[in-house]
């Protein structure tokens, strides 16, 4: 509850005083926002809906207008966008629409017998007042005045005009936390998700996740490094464990920095070697002629530069394995003797990835394509033949990798009985949601609601 209220406490002050019309060049400025605060509060009664019983004023749904239209600002205008057209009409009919919703649940917890506890209205009192006296302070220091009683009247009429009053709030956050029993009766009346149910919602799973992997090995790659469920596999995968050998940074600082050097060089020849083509195609001119020539010689340049970092990378690359090599002598014994890869890693592996769930169990998921991993690691796993298989000692930019290839992932959609566990909760969630919206959207029919929409508009 507070996160969201202090959100508000950075609200730019100009939508407040676009509502009011506040002039805050008055003679008497303690009377001037009297009167503003008067031309507001009229305002605000403007019914906005009539429903069996009351209405909905501009009031009932300022605070969350505010909340909405502030997330939308951000939005564009940190983008450098303008609203789209009928922002406010939307915002505000959302914004109805969850007044009328809070009638209706108030009207059914009554019904059913909901109430707050003392300690839970307490609790709540405590909780506005406080966040209520934050933003007031944040307020005052933003606000004019020439003395601190007119920044608190301009800052309390701010709050009120923003629907952060503390009577206003109190008022809110009763009807929220009220609502929050009603919903978890709701919540208690579905037990059981349906086989319909907890099919729609893998096939919905299924095709979210083709839709996010299929062109994103990175994104899928991550995903399976952690607690995400993923209900489909792209092509070309398949699992690896390693057991990483790290040798000591005054050794393997030196080889990483020039391999990245050397990986840069390359990235730089290729870029050359794409721009020489581009200038010595069908429709080159004198011009180009004369660029493809330059670009040639710093293609030469560039060529001799990697041949010199590869000379000077080749020792260092070296003295890295010569670091591990006592451990890589004793693993592959080990290996050969019969010992489990497993053990291995829990005994040598330093790669914490292969002591953390979920990838010391699952391992890593590695295709040609991949993107996630160090292209040394990433091409020797992928140069395994068979399930089973395990590399020989490859240096990384993170170590000394020794590879087993784990398992191979079969392509298209996890079968359903594999996830039907991890998606039983998800599937609940859904029918309770679906249920609870069904509901509300039933009670607040029953109110037989009668909207105006077009009785109030920022502009006024």
């Amino acid at each position: 509850m507070n996160k969201r209220l202090w959100k508000l406490a950075a609200l730019c002050l100009a939508l407040c005083l676009a509502l009011t019309g506040c002039n805050l060049i008055a003679v008497d400025p303690l009377l001037q926002i009297a009167e503003d605060r008067a031309a507001v509060e009229s305002e605000y009664q403007t019914v906005l809906a009539e429903y069996d019983g009351g209405s909905i004023t501009v009031a009932d749904m300022i605070y969350d207008f505010n909340l909405q239209w502030y997330m939308y600002e951000q939005v564009y205008t940190g983008s450098g966008m303008q609203m789209p057209e009928g922002t406010e009409e939307s915002i505000k009919e959302s914004c109805v629409y969850l007044a009328l919703n809070r009638v209706a649940l108030r009207k059914q917890a009554e019904e059913r017998g909901i109430a707050l506890t003392e300690a839970e209205i307490s609790e709540i009192e405590q909780s506005v007042r406080s966040t209520y006296e934050a933003t007031l302070e944040a307020y005052q220091e933003q606000v004019n005045g020439d003395t601190d009683e007119v920044r608190a009247a301009q800052a309390e009429l701010e709050m009120f005009a923003t629907g952060q009053d503390y009577e206003a709030q109190i008022a809110y956050q009763t009807t929220e936390a009220i609502a929050q029993k009603l919903r978890e009766q709701l919540d208690a009346e579905i037990t059981e998700v349906s086989d319909e149910a907890l099919e729609q919602v893998y096939d919905t799973h299924v095709a979210d996740d083709e839709y996010y992997y299929a062109d994103a090995p990175g994104d899928f790659e991550t995903a399976m490094t952690g607690d995400t469920l993923v209900t489909w596999m792209p092509e070309g995968y398949r699992t690896v464990k390693h057991i990483l050998l790290i040798p000591d940074a005054e050794v393997l600082e030196p080889y990483a920095a020039k391999k990245q050097e050397l990986d840069g060089l390359i990235s730089q020849l290729e870029t050359l070697n794409q721009e020489l083509l581009a200038a010595t195609d069908d429709d080159a001119t004198a011009q180009t002629d004369a660029d493809a020539a330059e670009l040639q010689a710093q293609i030469d340049q560039m060529q001799a530069d990697i041949e010199a970092a590869e000379a000077e990378l080749a020792p260092l690359a070296e003295a890295c394995l010569a670091d591990v090599q006592d451990r890589v002598d004793a693993i592959e014994a080990r290996l050969a003797a019969g010992e489990s890869f497993q053990t291995l890693i829990d005994e040598y592996g330093e790669d914490p990835g292969m002591q953390n769930e979920p990838t010391a169990s699952r391992g890593y998921y590695v295709s040609a394509a991949s993107t996630t991993w160090d292209t040394a690691f990433r091409d020797a796993a992928m140069l395994l033949s068979e399930v089973g298989d395990v590399s020989d000692p490859v240096l990384g930019m993170s170590g000394v990798h020794i590879i087993r290839y784990e398992s191979d992932v079969t392509p298209g959609a996890v079968p359903l009985e594999d996830v039907r566990d991890q998606l039983y909760e998800e599937a609940l969630t859904t029918q309770r949601e679906e249920h609870y919206v069904d509901q509300c959207a039933a009670w607040i029919e029953a109110l037989h609601p009668v909207y105006h929409y077009d009785a109030w508009s920022l502009e006024g």
